[in-house]
């Protein structure tokens, strides 16, 4: 097998994920999707199923006659692209097929026959000879109409239940490949069982047809393993990978692309997709498709960021910066998504989620002032739920700024020409006015307090301006005073539209954190 062999994407979105929509897209709609899955730079795709009514015909056929506008134009996505309709193994079906698609650069005949013991007994009612003919007669005749211009490709149906007849299966497929098909799918049409018995039959089948032969697979996600299967599959011989943007498809799905495709590339495997583009095209087609994202889906989903545990936030903030997280699957600005973690707080969060939260409001805060903060969240949340990031602000505003306590901070008159400054406060309830001399406004409040018996010591001050990330405070001045007394310090914070005010707050703030009642 060559090891440099880069996967072939091919997207059924405009067909299979269509057609089980509740509300199929028109033709306008589809070129919509169309387009975006050159964006993403798909090497392949299913456009519709041409003989199924005049509207899928039309669609397929302006799908293909722009494709081949756009590549004349010089678009390299458009000039690479295979362009391929659906037909059963009916004459009718696959000359209408080829009469849509056969204007695009690389147009494909894809065609598809039951081979399951199941299928060919009770749905086609044919016997294994009948169904070998019949394949090898459609796939002859798509091969005249492409000629040299188009290809072909055959599909097993129900090929994850060929495990008990894969014998006869082969045989029917070293027959179409003689007949002039070139990609030989192998769908597991219903998920039934482990991903590992489908990829045996996959390798048994690669192992069995000339080396020349693309092998194709199409999974569909009854049982939720629509994506293990198909990325195990590429490591055994199967090149073409069938897939629907936001798993669209029949019952369960079709196999995600986005999900393949990451699976791939953390895997070392060049997709030769534009990744970027992943995001944006989940939103787009979400909107289009009116099908909800999953907000636990993989990649896409609003969940599919977030920690709640505090043992998952710490280490996500541990590796924030880092392209390979703790507890996340990859960058994603790889995909177009600009956040990696999103932090919030439960009764299961620990002091990360408090200090990551804070810290993103712009505010600077310690792991220490996060721990102090985190029992009185937990317990906040646990008779709320969920609290939002600015719930969490709110209390770090009711529990660390302009701190209310023993003092409250009414008021300072500046008397310059004395550098006297007088002090409106009150104490343990009292209403109290005193004035102190000092060369100024901080040196004096250092003095105000050694003078009522609550002295504390100035380690170090900032000066600040509260970011516009806080929307209430927003541009106001932010005081901040690491404290010390009795050999513990703490952080006063104090705001207001008036610096000398967030001086005076920030002070009060701090002695009241180092003298609680």
């Amino acid at each position: 097998m060559n090891e440099n062999r880069k996967p072939f994407f091919y997207d059924v979105t405009l067909r299979d994920g269509n057609q089980a929509l509740p509300k199929p897209w028109n033709n306008a709609q589809k070129k919509d999707v169309y387009l975006q899955l050159l964006k993403l730079g798909v090497q392949g795709a299913e456009v519709g199923f041409p003989a199924s009514s005049e509207m899928d015909f039309e669609s397929c056929k302006e799908l293909a006659q722009l494709t081949a506008k756009m590549a004349s134009e010089g678009d390299e996505s458009a000039s690479r692209i295979v362009v391929s309709g659906l037909a059963r193994c009916v004459e009718s079906d696959i000359q209408r097929c080829w009469e849509a698609i056969q204007f695009a650069p690389h147009p494909r005949i894809h065609t598809f026959l039951a081979t399951s013991p199941l299928s060919m007994e009770h749905v086609l009612h044919l016997t294994p000879a009948q169904v070998k003919e019949k394949a090898v007669k459609c796939v002859t005749l798509a091969k005249s109409l492409v000629g040299d211009k188009g290809d072909v490709e055959f599909s097993a149906e129900h090929f994850g239940d060929c495990l008990e007849n894969m014998d006869f299966v082969i045989d029917v497929l070293k027959a179409v490949v003689e007949a002039g098909a070139t990609t030989i799918n192998l769908p597991n049409t219903v998920e039934r069982y482990r991903p590992k018995l489908y990829v045996d039959q996959i390798q048994q089948v690669y192992e069995a047809l000339p080396k020349d032969v693309t092998i194709s697979v199409h999974c569909h996600n009854d049982l939720g393993m629509a994506t293990a299967a198909t990325v195990e599959s590429f490591f055994v011989g199967a090149t073409q990978l069938e897939v629907a943007l936001n798993g669209l498809g029949e019952r369960c799905g079709n196999t995600n692309l986005y999900e393949v495709a990451l699976g791939l590339h953390n895997s070392g495997v060049d997709t030769g997709l534009h990744l970027d583009r992943i995001y944006e095209t989940a939103i787009l087609i979400s909107q289009w498709s009116g099908v909800p994202i999953y907000i636990r889906a993989p990649l896409i989903g609003a969940e599919a960021i977030v920690h709640r545990s505090g043992i998952h936030q710490d280490g996500a903030s541990k590796t924030k910066d880092m392209k390979k997280g703790a507890y996340r699957p990859i960058d994603y600005s790889i995909i177009g998504r600009n956040q990696n973690d999103s932090l919030s707080f439960t009764s299961q969060s620990g002091r990360t989620a408090v200090y990551e939260i804070i810290t993103k409001f712009g505010y600077k805060m310690t792991l220490q002032e996060a721990a102090t903060l985190q029992p009185v969240l937990k317990a906040l949340s646990e008779k709320e739920g969920e609290l939002c990031a600015e719930r969490v602000l709110d209390v770090f505003r009711e529990q660390l700024v302009n701190v209310n306590g023993r003092l409250v901070f009414n008021n300072v008159e500046v008397i310059p020409d004395e550098n006297r400054f007088i002090f409106h406060f009150k104490k343990d309830g009292q209403s109290m006015e005193r004035s102190v001399m000092a060369e100024g406004p901080i040196e004096a409040g250092l003095m105000l307090m050694r003078e009522i018996q609550m002295p504390v010591d100035l380690v170090k001050y900032r000066q600040l301006v509260v970011t516009e990330k806080d929307k209430m405070w927003a541009g106001r001045g932010l005081s901040q005073m690491l404290l010390k007394a009795h050999d513990v310090e703490l952080e006063g914070r104090g705001v207001s539209s008036d610096t000398l005010k967030a001086n005076m707050r920030a002070l009060f703030c701090g002695v009241n954190l180092l003298y609680k009642k």
